[in-house]
This record gives C-alpha cells, structure tokens and sequence, in this order.
C-alpha cells in the first residue's frame, strides 16, 4: 500500500503525526468515548458507577440493572450543537455545526428468583434482570475552520521537504504522489548541482483550512444482572461496536509565485472515510454496606476493532500567467487493520440522602499508552510498527473524574454535574488538554411514566498544523471547541 503523504491531527490534541504513522491520531479519537447514557445520567455527569436502577447502566455499569424493581422501556433523542473558535496567524474564524440523533434505546426484563414458600425474601439470590440496548457514546461532528495570512512560508515548503526526502531528480517523482503533484503544479522547482527541492512560491500568502467532519461510536449492549441479599449486585455485558468517521478536508493558499512571475491559487482536498466493527466485555458490581452508602466498580475489556480506512488526495493549482490551471487526478489509498483500544477501570460512591436524592463521584483510569495495532497481512508490518510507535512515543495514561447530584422534589428532580476527561498527550499540559464536561436536568415521574431533560456541554482545546516543516516554523491554529448537547428521554416502567 502506498503510504498518505498528508498529515493527520490527533483528535482532541495538538500533536501532529508524520504521514506513514497517522493511524495513531484515529485511533485515539476511536478511544475517547463516554458511557451511552440517557438524559438522567447525562444530567448528573455520567457519575453513575455506583447508582444503578437506570437503563444507561445497560452501557454503563451492568451491576446497575440489578436495583431495578421492575421492567423498564425507554428511548432518548439529542439534538447536538458544535461551535469553534480559531486564532491562526493573529486571526480568529468561527466555525459551527448542528444535528439530531437518536442517542438510545433500551428494554430491561426484571424477574424475580423462584424461592420456597415462606423463605425470607430479603436473604439471597433476590432478582435477576435481562436487558437489551442501543446507545451512541461518541460524536465526531464537526466544521472546523481557520485562515490567515502567512508572512513566513507556504506550503510549498512543505511539499519541497517531502519531495527531497522521498526522492531523487524529478524523472524518481512516482506518479499520482503528492510530491509528483506539486512539481507538475510549478509550486516546487529542483536544484540539479544541489540535489534537492525549493519551493517555488513566495511568503505572505493567504491559507484557509476547513474540516467538515461527521459521525459517530455506538453500541449494541447485552447484559445480564442479579441482586443478591438487597446488598450486592453483580452484572455482565456484552458489547457490539461499530463506527463511522468522514472527514471532507480543504487546504487552500493564495499567493505569488517567484519562479513564473504569477499570482497562484492551490487546494489540496483531503476526503476519509472510516468504518469499523469491534466488540467488548463489561463486567461491575454495586455493593450497598448501609441504605445510605453505594459502593461500585467496573473493568471494560478493550474493544477489539478491524477497521477499513479509504482516503483521497488531490491538489489542484491555477495560475494567472496564461491562464495555466492543473488539475490532477485524485490519488486512493484503502487499509484494512485490526485496533486494539485501552481497558479502562472505574470507581464511584453514592451517598443518598433518604428520599432527597444523592450525591455520587466517579475515577476512570485509561492506558491510552495500551492501544495496540495489528495488520491484516505481511506488507503491513512497517506501518503497524510506526503507529504502535506512535502511541508508545506520544500517549500515557489518564484519569477521569466525574462528580454529580440529584435533588428530589416529590415527582420533580434537579440535577447536576461535572467531569474531567485526563489528557492522554505525554507531552503537553494536563491542564490545557483535558476536556470539562458541565451539564444540568431536570426529571418528572408521574405514575409508571417518566420525561428527562438534560444539557451537556463538553469545552477542550487543541493546536492543529495543517503541515509540518522540518525548522518547526509551521502556522498552529489554537482552537477552542464547545459541544452543546441537549437529551431527552422518555421511559416506562411496567
């Protein structure tokens, strides 16, 4: 196969990845889910691992199905709202995005354990409870923005660098590869004496970069859960994963270029489509000492994914002089691979305040360092051991912390929360690169019915390069990001 020569930003953070180990960035991005949850526990800052009685337990921590009492049917809608703010090269570009999805959907089967007649009830195996779900626990959309005018270099840099690198006199330049591109495009021109690449174009030229992304991570759960003395609840899930990444990508530069004495206009469109299927295991428990105190754990297998990566690349240069445009034909490059993404484990407490409602606080810890590529044939040997060099260079392990509450005014509840999602980068300040969740709702029980509402707001900050030079004089868009997420879910209890 042969390799993308164009970079890939990381998900969230500000590294960059040279082109022949670029997997590592969506490979982080596939990593950084949250539990599917309905609006309840969307509400409190999925701070949930210890609460239970809740369909989100299904993708959360199964041991949660085993408080319930009854069966229970629910569905959740969300409406998403992303927004950006990018400061490139003393300029700031907004950007944003809106959509509607269908967050989850969920049935649990409650049934009471056969005992002998006149037996204590309270003692033993008291329950057991069957459920079924779909939940989507990550959102990739998208429309990310940034221009300004560049006084120190063009790109042109970066396709000159590339091409010294990769090859000899332009007659080794392989046709359809980027390099090949921009020589045939008059943005790059060769030194024969010296042996390499310059670039043909001059600085203070105008750059835009777009990003117009869209998909999503969901999940199909089976779990099974059991009750035991009303003390200790133990349960089981399955997990069937799927995914879907696209990214439609322009980088355009507007400029003068010295060698034909002409104004110039490129763009290099950049277009990835990625899906893959994958499953896991989830196992948890809820011990319960005392009615006012709620003690649980989880342990999520990683997900195993074989995933199937296709991408485009075309750059396209006009010019002014004669009217001279070039217009290539798009280069295609699809590789398969299993991933491998990191086990995580979780801690939470509940303190319930009688009929009042609770308080509940929730630790993850995630060895993104663990994420672990695997090729699908011989050839791909050198690109897996780039990328699981990548992540073994650039990722380390993360905390996560969520604290939430909920307030019971007789069929009215308030709630509230706040998490932390640890940054993942070795490299780069924990205070600046984690993501801050703030969310609020409201809940209404009447009879066996029940309406959640929830808002959620994800804020996190990234420095992303649309190239690379070798003197690390490249432009960095820094990039302030806000999800705004609203859930509603109605249920029933039967």
């Amino acid at each position: 196969m042969k390799l993308k020569y164009l970079l890939t930003i990381l998900a969230t953070g500000a590294s960059v990845l040279a082109a022949e180990a670029q997997y590592a960035g969506d490979a982080l991005r596939f990593s950084q889910t949250q539990a599917g949850s309905n609006a309840r526990f969307n509400a409190i800052g999925n701070a949930q691992t210890a609460i239970g009685g809740d369909l989100s337990s299904l993708g959360a921590n199964p041991a949660g199905l085993g408080m319930f009492t009854r069966s229970d049917i629910g569905f959740t809608l969300e409406f998403n709202n992303y927004n950006s703010s990018a400061d490139f090269l003393n300029r700031n570009t907004i950007g944003s995005k809106d959509a509607l999805n269908f967050n989850q959907a969920a049935a649990v089967i409650h049934l009471p354990a056969l005992r002998a007649k006149g037996s204590d009830l309270e003692k033993g195996w008291v329950s057991f409870d069957f459920g079924i779900g779909f939940n989507r626990h990550a959102d990739f959309g998208a429309n990310l923005i940034y221009s300004g005018t560049n006084p120190n270099n063009s790109i042109a840099d970066y396709f000159a660098e590339l091409a010294t690198k990769n090859y000899g006199n332009p007659s080794t330049l392989s046709a359809g590869s980027l390099e090949r591109m921009a020589y045939d495009d008059y943005l790059i021109g060769y030194d024969d004496q010296g042996d390499y690449y310059f670039p043909a174009t001059d600085v203070n030229s105008l750059q835009t970069k777009s990003d117009n992304r869209r998909g999503g991570q969901s999940q199909v759960n089976m779990a099974i859960a059991a009750n035991y003395s009303n003390k200790f609840y133990l349960g089981l899930n399955l997990g069937f994963s799927s995914l879907r990444y696209f990214s439609d990508a322009v980088f355009s530069e507007k400029g003068y270029n010295v060698s034909e004495s002409s104004n110039y206009q490129l763009s290099l469109l950049q277009n990835q489509e990625t899906t893959g299927k994958g499953f896991n295991a989830k196992l948890g428990f809820i011990y319960k000492p005392v009615s006012a105190l709620r003690i649980g754990a989880s342990i999520e297998t990683p997900t195993w994914y074989e995933i199937t990566d296709n991408y485009t690349e075309v750059l396209n240069t006009s010019h002014t002089v004669n009217g001279l445009e070039n217009t290539n034909l798009p280069e295609n490059y699809t590789f398969v691979y299993r991933l491998r993404t990191p086990l995580k484990m979780s801690l939470g407490t509940g303190i319930f305040l009688g009929n009042f409602g609770f308080i509940s606080a929730d630790l993850d810890m995630v060895d993104y360092a663990s994420i672990n590529f695997r090729g699908m044939t011989s050839a791909d040997l050198n690109i897996i051991a780039d990328n699981n060099q990548e992540v073994a260079n650039n990722f380390k392990k993360a905390y996560n912390y969520r604290i939430g509450a909920e307030i019971k005014l007789e069929q009215v509840m308030l709630r509230g929360g706040y998490g932390i999602q640890g940054n993942p980068y070795k490299n780069l300040s924990d205070s600046q690169f984690n993501t801050k969740t703030l969310s609020a709702g409201l809940g209404y029980r009447v009879r066996n019915y029940y309406m959640d509402l929830s808002y959620q707001q994800i804020s996190s900050y990234s420095d992303l390069k649309p190239y690379v030079l070798n003197n690390g004089s490249e432009p960095t868009a820094s990039v302030n990001t806000d999800r705004n997420n609203i859930f509603m879910t109605f249920g029933m209890r039967f």
